[in-house]
């Protein structure tokens, strides 16, 4: 679709619904929690004349919301769009093995193809197993580890986010978080050698696992890359402890390398943790372990309804397949920095400190001395105004379907919205966000 379609379609488009999306969002408040539950909610509650609440459907990076305006998507489902949506070499297989029974009382073939598949392309992967999200892969990770050195405790980086179960769901602390949860969980900082030295020097022996992510993202706040000085220290200190090195690859994995983001940042875990883009928007997460490991997951029993669901499943080695043939990764490198470079000159064209962040098809982006995130909330309007989606806090994600046409169309969009924006009195956000991203 070109641009000229695009713009057609925003004033062309009557998906069944676009004439009742107001009355759809009041028939949503009615009936679940805050209208759209878990962090969809965010920012579009908090400026419900700007953001679309429901789509209707999506086709490669764009969106179509109930309201029947094409919107230029950065957010890509919170990162489990890759290939694009409605990418018919990934549906295709998904939708004929669904043909056969979305769910049978045993397992499919494509759950062998898949694990084959995951074997074959993950550094230091052994085997591996299934979920449906990314909460269901870091706890899965987590009792494995419990289970293998029959140790309780499990460190994790201050302000990471590891999913929205009881253990690690700082953001919904103090909900339903009890204090058992809580003593069990031991927090370092990022890049921090002597912390990290000293909480071994008093834990070691206690801890059953390290949850890293392969890059610090915190929300809100910059991304930060890992010190190689650190994650060796680390790697020792997890080696001579026996303690277990867990990868919470969920947001970044098959972005920024197929063979695992631990590969580019230069570690070796003993566990990785995979969802949002395994699937390019089917259902599924995966963990994946060395071969010391295999003993204690052979034994261990966990499971889940639809966790050996064929049609995700299908879904999913058909779009790592995809990804190989195309070199996913290289292709969202390139859009990414086309993007995030026009950003930054645009910033400078229009006196904003913009500053970006993290590796690239994850970019975050904040402006200096904006702590209240006023100006990128006033700015996340504008460009949902003009036709692009962001997020004012959160990282964005850049996939294989972000091609020249759209990112300048984008940038396009930027300049008008910065314009507007560097106008304004920014005085306040337009509200916090939770730092949860569905994981």
């Amino acid at each position: 679709m070109s641009a000229t379609d695009r713009r057609n379609a925003m004033t062309t488009s009557t998906p069944a619904d676009a004439a009742s999306s107001g009355n759809l969002v009041q028939r949503a408040h009615r009936v679940i929690p805050g209208g759209v539950w878990g962090h969809n909610r965010y920012p579009a509650a908090y400026a419900p004349d700007a953001y679309p609440w429901f789509a209707e459907r999506g086709e490669g990076a764009r969106l179509l919301s109930t309201d029947g305006r094409w919107y230029n998507d950065f957010l890509c489902g919170y990162g489990a769009m890759i290939n694009g949506y409605g990418r018919a070499e990934v549906d295709g297989p998904a939708v004929r093995r669904a043909g056969h029974g979305p769910t049978l009382t045993t397992a499919t073939p494509s759950s062998v193809e898949l694990a084959e598949l995951l074997v074959d392309l993950v550094d230091g992967a052994a085997w591996a197993t299934w979920g449906t999200s990314g909460s269901d892969a870091t706890w899965t990770a987590l009792l494995l580890a419990r289970a293998h050195t029959g140790r309780k405790k499990v460190a994790v980086v201050a302000g990471a986010y590891h999913g929205s179960h009881s253990w690690c769901s700082w953001c919904n602390a103090p909900h339903g978080r009890h204090p058992e949860d809580e003593a069990a969980v031991v927090t370092l900082p990022w890049n921090d050698i002597a912390a990290l030295d000293a909480l071994f020097a008093a834990q070691g022996e206690q801890l059953a696992a390290v949850m890293i992510t392969p890059f610090h993202h915190p929300i809100p706040g910059e991304s930060v890359l890992p010190d190689p000085a650190w994650l060796q220290a680390l790697g020792v200190h997890c080696a001579s402890s026996g303690t277990l090195l867990v990868s919470d690859d969920v947001r970044a994995g098959f972005r920024l390398a197929l063979q695992g983001s631990h590969t580019v940042m230069g570690f070796a875990p003993d566990i990785v943790c995979f969802s949002k883009a395994l699937g390019n928007g089917w259902p599924i997460a995966a963990v994946v372990g060395s071969e010391a490991l295999r003993p204690t997951a052979d034994t261990m029993f966990l499971a889940g309804t639809f966790w050996n669901s064929g049609p995700a499943m299908a879904a999913a080695v058909a779009n790592v397949e995809l990804l190989r043939r195309d070199d996913g990764p290289a292709l969202m490198r390139t859009a990414s920095d086309q993007f995030t470079a026009g950003l930054i000159k645009l910033a400078e064209q229009h006196d904003v400190p913009l500053r970006v962040s993290g590796p690239p098809a994850i970019p975050t982006v904040t402006v200096e001395g904006d702590d209240t995130y006023a100006w990128m909330s006033r700015f996340a309007v504008h460009m949902a105004a003009e036709g692009t989606l962001i997020h004012p806090m959160h990282n964005w994600f850049l996939s294989t379907a972000h091609d020249r046409e759209l990112i300048e169309e984008s940038l396009a969009h930027a300049d008008r919205a910065m314009a507007r924006t560097q106008t304004e009195q920014v005085a306040a956000p337009v509200a916090a966000a939770d730092g949860s991203d569905g994981g």
